[in-house]
């Protein structure tokens, strides 16, 4: 069995790559470094779970790749989740591998849904229908069950208040619980929880909006995480194919 091609999925509001701007920074590149030749596949920024899940299903297997593993940033890991269980009918996805994931929703989502001002109605007006999709009561009540013959693993991220960027701070705030600016820690955790790296949301891709701050570890070392996270997600599909 040849080794398992890697997919790289982007979040909520992502993309794969716009002109020279790259959703996982430079990610791509330093995996070609070790002869790892990543998809990076485009699904609706905004669509539901089900809607991205389909697009992505489309994508990887219009391939005639027999086996995948699967490494989403954010909602990429709900939408990897959906199409493991609804669209694999061959079961060619081997495992995946979700970083700071929202399986259990985030009340950041509820707050951009509920609050007034400027801000939640501009992400209103553009993550919709996402973002209804992405709440703690809408993730516990459409539960995505998983499948046996799958490796789950899952990282967290997490910065502590002082820690993150100024424009960030508030919204980190609204969590009552250890997170990244956008999701708790508790809710990132799926499978075989594989620890919390000490990153933003926005930083785990490469995108440090921070100042650097050595004592802080700023900016955090994505491609140097994206690289192991890949080669752990690759090593754990070929277990599932031997």
């Amino acid at each position: 069995m040849p080794f398992p091609t890697l997919a790289l999925l982007h979040g909520f509001l992502g993309f794969s790559r716009r002109g020279p701007i790259e959703y996982f920074r430079g990610v791509k590149e330093a995996l070609n470094k070790m002869h790892i030749v990543p998809l990076i596949p485009e699904v609706p920024s905004a669509g539901t779970i089900a809607e991205r899940a389909e697009v992505l299903a489309r994508k990887l297997f219009r391939t005639d790749v027999p086996a995948f593993a699967l490494a989403a940033h954010s909602m990429g890991g709900l939408d990897a989740r959906y199409l493991i269980t609804y669209l694999d009918p061959d079961r060619r996805v081997k495992s995946l591998l979700t970083v700071s994931t929202p399986h259990r929703g985030s009340l950041l989502a509820t707050w951009m849904l509920e609050s007034r001002g400027p801000i939640p109605a501009w992400f209103r007006y553009v993550g919709r229908p996402a973002l209804d999709e992405l709440t703690p009561e809408a993730c516990a009540a459409t539960p995505i069950p998983d499948r046996e013959d799958v490796n789950y693993s899952s990282y967290a991220s997490c910065r502590h208040a002082d820690e993150l960027p100024f424009w960030f701070r508030p919204y980190g705030s609204m969590i009552h619980e250890d997170n990244d600016g956008m999701v708790p820690v508790s809710s990132a955790h799926w499978g075989n929880f594989r620890g919390t790296v000490r990153a933003d949301h926005l930083e785990l891709l490469g995108w440090s909006l921070g100042l650097p701050d050595a004592q802080s570890g700023r900016p955090f070392d994505h491609l140097h995480f994206w690289t192991r996270a890949a080669t752990d997600a690759m090593t754990a599909a070929e277990e599932k194919t031997s």
